[in-house]
């Protein structure tokens, strides 16, 4: 009994040392083994996703029985979440997605190769679908028309396209776009439905959804056809999707999972390849980055004020402060300049007060000198015409002294109201006859006009005019006599007019000539103060003429017209 003891206690210890040796050499092995999430692009929803890409999962899990995949069928949304969140390890997408999504650590495995179309070169593209009998047969006739699509950024649908129409000249804004999200399926029901005139969907979706009897491809068209092929599409072939490990995991299990797909086969053919360059992809998203005027601008501007709304606050709170300083400065600068210009304008004026009183005091000196120079020689001239008158005793030759004499009081009676309107007030307006002074003015000049050969003409209206007779009597006698000294001095007659009409606020005055016109300087002068030099005589006289003009209220112009002057003296008909 003993002995059968002993023997049944080595028995159960070399049990036990078998059964230590065996956990000892399997526990490696259950250290290695591990579960992995991966992550599946389910454009189709979560279902369709599961039935596609299970055949994936089971070869993986067949090919490595120590590790276990489970897929995770997501949108292009949740599948950016997932990744942000660090939910998945290894992903299953389009190269679009996966070249966008670089910047998370993503390492290319292996390529998919498309069973329809054999190549991971050429293995996505994408479809414009129509409902057949809509009329539309064209692209250039989407303009205007509601497009959906699943997503902006859905590669086998959206940005195929959108590249395919601006590359025939349709732009993205003219198009009614409408972003409809996952699954694609529902842009095929909505365009049956009428609900979309047209939809962006990835090839062969209307064969697939055929297949499975959800649809009847014979109520929709495409548009765009390229080349034929296992599914009709609308755009050119571009390389197919991507098995991505999310981070630098152990390189052993990369190399394991790497020689596992590339084992993976379907009626003899292999579904998966060496990993391709996406060249042609990262170009295309280039050109679209390029040519982002064909996003709308709205949502340009409605991004930035998302983004940076602290920033642009801010910034305008600045602009608005620079603004409301500005707005300060320029009032301020406006109160100055506007005190400026008054100050400006009270000093013109006051300088000009001044020359007019200095010009005054010159032409009172001038006319108090000219006075006193011209009366000895008229008191000579009238006593000697008295004397002769007293001592004739024809009655011509008497006539003649006494016609002498009246002129010669005429003359100084001119001298000593010239010389009182030099320096004194000018006496009260009358009412008087611009007609009669007219021709008397004429006639006294028609002797010496007819010894120069002039013309002389009047043309006048009946009428009274209100103001100072023997004033405006000067001004004619002045304007007259330069008129004919001119003609003298050029030694050849002509024509010579006097003319009175009344308007409606006064009187006008003219004397035209045509004894060849006056200089420039003469005009230029008349105004301002005397000239520098006498002018062939008319220096003097005009300035004289233009001074009584102004204190009459009136205006005294003078031009030069064809072959002579003009001379238009203003009277206003109050005073």
């Amino acid at each position: 009994m003993a002995r059968w003891l002993i023997i049944q206690t080595k028995l159960f210890c070399r049990c036990a040392g078998l059964l230590y040796a065996g956990c000892l050499l399997l526990l490696p092995a259950l250290a290695q083994a591990a579960e992995y999430r991966v992550g599946f692009l389910a454009y189709r929803g979560e279902a369709q996703g599961r039935a596609e890409w299970q055949p994936v999962l089971d070869g993986l899990n067949r090919a490595l029985p120590a590790h276990h995949f489970e897929g995770r069928f997501l949108t292009q949304q949740e599948l950016d979440t997932a990744l942000a969140e660090e939910r998945l390890d290894f992903m299953v997408t389009h190269p679009a997605h996966y070249v966008l999504s670089r910047h998370q650590g993503l390492n290319w495995l292996a390529s998919w190769l498309d069973p329809r179309f054999g190549s991971a070169r050429e293995s996505v593209a994408a479809t414009l679908l129509v409902r057949a009998g809509s009329g539309i047969t064209n692209s250039n006739q989407l303009p205007g028309r509601r497009v959906g699509a699943v997503h902006e950024q859905a590669f086998g649908g959206y940005l195929l396209v959108a590249e395919q129409l601006r590359r025939q000249g349709v732009a993205l804004t003219s198009l009614d776009l409408q972003f409809r999200g996952y699954p694609v399926d529902a842009l095929v029901y909505l365009l049956r439905d009428g609900a979309l005139d047209a939809a962006m969907v990835p090839a062969c979706t209307l064969e697939q959804m055929a297949q499975e009897g959800l649809v009847n491809p014979a109520d929709y068209q495409a548009l765009m056809i390229q080349a034929e092929a296992p599914c009709v599409r609308s755009t050119p072939l571009y390389p197919g999707w991507s098995f991505a490990a999310v981070d630098s995991r152990d390189e052993s299990l990369l190399r394991e999972i790497t020689q596992a797909l590339l084992a993976m086969k379907q009626n003899g053919r292999p579904l998966w390849g060496a990993p391709i360059r996406l060249d042609e992809v990262e170009q295309l998203l280039r050109g679209w980055q390029l040519n982002r005027e064909e996003v709308p601008t709205w949502q340009t501007l409605r991004s930035v004020l998302l983004g940076y709304w602290q920033w642009l606050a801010g910034l305008m709170l600045v602009l608005l402060t620079i603004a409301l300083h500005h707005v300060r400065v320029t009032r301020l600068l406006l109160k100055r300049t506007d005190e400026r210009d008054r100050l400006h304008h009270l000093i013109q004026s006051r300088e000009q007060e001044l020359a007019r009183a200095r010009q005054a005091t010159l032409l009172g000196e001038m006319a108090t000198g000219l006075a006193h120079e011209l009366n000895q020689p008229l008191s000579a001239i009238q006593a000697y015409a008295q004397a002769g008158e007293l001592i004739t005793a024809e009655q011509n030759s008497r006539d003649v002294f006494n016609h002498i004499v009246s002129e010669t009081e005429r003359g100084a009676d001119i001298i000593r109201r010239f010389r009182q309107w030099a320096s004194q007030p000018l006496p009260g307006p009358e009412a008087f006859a611009p007609e009669a002074l007219c021709r008397d003015l004429a006639g006294r000049l028609i002797p010496r006009a007819h010894a120069a050969g002039v013309r002389l003409e009047v043309q006048t209206e009946p009428g009274t005019l209100l103001s100072v007779q023997p004033a405006v009597e000067q001004i004619l006698s002045n304007l007259l006599g330069n008129s004919l000294d001119a003609f003298e001095r050029r030694g050849q007659g002509g024509r010579l007019q006097l003319s009175a009409r009344r308007e409606a606020d006064g009187w006008r005055v003219s004397v035209q000539d045509n004894a060849g016109g006056v200089s420039t300087v003469v005009i230029e002068a008349l105004g301002h103060t005397l000239p520098a030099s006498r002018i062939h005589g008319m220096g003097i006289g005009l300035m004289v003429s233009y001074r009584l003009a102004r204190r009459l209220g009136g205006s005294l112009t003078l031009t030069n017209v064809k072959n002579g002057t003009l001379a238009e003296l203003f009277l206003p008909e109050e005073q």
